[in-house]
């Protein structure tokens, strides 16, 4: 058991330590590399787009699936499980943070003087708001299955399947007249990143693989469970190109391939890592640290109320080679960056 336990963590924190590299490097390469590039018939630039766009959907995914693991790996009551608290004080967090790295002024009681542009910045929906509340719509359901007696995996494959479904519909409403605080966890219009259609599909496969996971973690070292992963994964794939020349299916291309490369870049880490006893100190420190390195590289690239950064100052003007030591340099600080805040760690206020 603890052998197994052990190996289900070590996949766990590899997937995340990728998905957080890739983020880095990925903020990086667009906040610096010279505009003239977005317009490049460079195979490696269009390749580097191509797999740029499934960064996002492999972190959110390993928010939801590590967070119900946690939740449910603990067989305590609702009301003696210390994760219900832990789990909703983090939605809360990432909420709220995501919202002040958005703050629109220096002066927080002079709000009015902010521009429209400068409101439309702050309510618009990036990573942190859309994850935050996909834990906290998982944690609602994990109470709502306790009390209804429904099995918490259908529950999350139903509304993955009308996620999937309603996404086309919902981003095809008419919002301009809508309350834009609300209205910008819906859609794109009013400059969200990642609203929660159709994003909320990733936080919630996350989450029924981590129900499966926590069933049998077992499934974690079988390599028939990790080849079914990739066979279903690739299907998906197939799928979406055979149908995305289809009147109506295009609307759902992006997400299916996108979740075809989650499950299939997730097995593939599966078998990376099934024989592995134990990873290097700082690919722990760098999927433990996820939420400091995610707001520390976004002041350092995009700035923040207080400060300017590298965007403002030379964004989207540098060649590829300046472009790419710059994101290996990011790479290297975030992660001394996370190694000094293990030291400094203080375990009881430590959220997760």
């Amino acid at each position: 058991m603890n052998g197994e336990k052990k190996q289900r963590i070590i996949l766990l924190d590899l997937l995340r330590a990728f998905a957080v590299v890739m983020m880095i490097q990925g903020h990086t390469v667009h906040s610096l590399l010279d505009s003239s590039y977005s317009n490049s018939t460079s195979l490696i630039y269009n390749v580097w787009v191509w797999f740029r766009g499934f960064t996002a959907p492999i972190f959110i995914f390993s928010s939801g699936l590590i967070f119900t693991y946690l939740l449910l790996q603990n067989p305590l009551s609702l009301k003696d499980n210390p994760r219900i608290k832990k789990g909703f004080t983090r939605g809360i967090t990432l909420i709220l943070i995501g919202y002040l790295l958005r703050y629109p002024t220096l002066k927080i009681f002079k709000l009015a003087e902010s521009s429209n542009e400068q409101w439309l910045t702050f309510f618009s929906v990036d990573a942190l708001q859309l994850i935050g509340v996909g834990l906290l719509l998982i944690l609602a359901f994990v109470c709502f299955t306790k009390f209804i007696k429904i099995n918490l995996s259908v529950l999350l494959f139903s509304l993955t399947l009308i996620v999937l479904l309603v996404s086309p519909l919902i981003n095809s409403l008419k919002w301009e007249s809508s309350f834009i605080p609300i209205a910008s966890y819906f859609t794109y219009k009013f400059g969200s990143i990642f609203p929660l259609f159709p994003y909320l599909l990733y936080i919630f496969i996350g989450g029924l693989l981590g129900v499966f996971i926590v069933k049998d973690i077992a499934l974690i070292k079988k390599y028939s469970f990790l080849l079914f992963l990739f066979g279903f994964g690739s299907a998906i794939i197939l799928i979406a190109l055979a149908l995305s020349n289809y009147y109506g299916m295009d609307l759902y291309y992006n997400s299916m391939i996108k979740i075809g490369m989650v499950f299939t870049l997730f097995s593939i880490i599966g078998w990376a890592s099934k024989n592995m006893e134990s990873l290097p100190n700082y690919i722990q420190s760098l999927a433990r640290n996820s939420l400091w390195i995610y707001i520390i590289h976004l002041i350092i690239l995009y700035g923040s109320p207080t400060s300017i950064g590298l965007y403002q100052i030379v964004g989207k003007t540098q060649s590829a080679v300046v472009t790419i030591f710059a994101a290996v340099t990011m790479i290297i600080l975030m992660t001394i960056i996370s190694l000094g805040i293990d030291k400094l760690r203080v375990t009881k206020i430590k959220i997760f």
